[in-house]
């Protein structure tokens, strides 16, 4: 199940959402730590930038000599990636990081009863 305001891309995730004020999409790629914002104004161009930027990307770590990212947390909780788009949106509208989130969802459920 896919969540219809995420795109996907080599393994990266991209939250897409409409800017009114700007008058167009703003797709910003979750789950990792480096900050990936990309624009477009129409489904077929934000999918293309999209692409565009991961490869990019891609290459700028490449030549850093470095990895590029693909997690924000020390340890992987296999969620599904429509899940994972809607606390990351969830989050970011509350304006608390979803690591947050995440540790209380898990302290909530370790904190009932046996």
């Amino acid at each position: 199940m896919t969540d219809n305001n995420t795109m996907k891309y080599k393994d990266f995730t991209a939250l897409i959402e409409f800017s009114d004020e700007d008058g167009c999409l703003i797709g910003k790629v979750i789950g990792i730590k480096d900050v990936i914002v990309f624009d477009g104004n129409t489904v077929e161009e934000i999918r293309k930038n999209f692409h565009d930027i991961i490869d990019h990307y891609i290459a700028a770590c490449a030549k850093a000599g470095r990895e590029p990212n693909k997690s924000v947390s020390e340890i992987m909780i296999p969620v599904s990636t429509a899940l994972y788009a809607k606390a990351t949106r969830k989050a970011e509208y509350d304006g608390v990081p979803v690591r947050t989130v995440m540790e209380a969802a898990l302290q909530k459920f370790v904190s009932r009863p046996a």
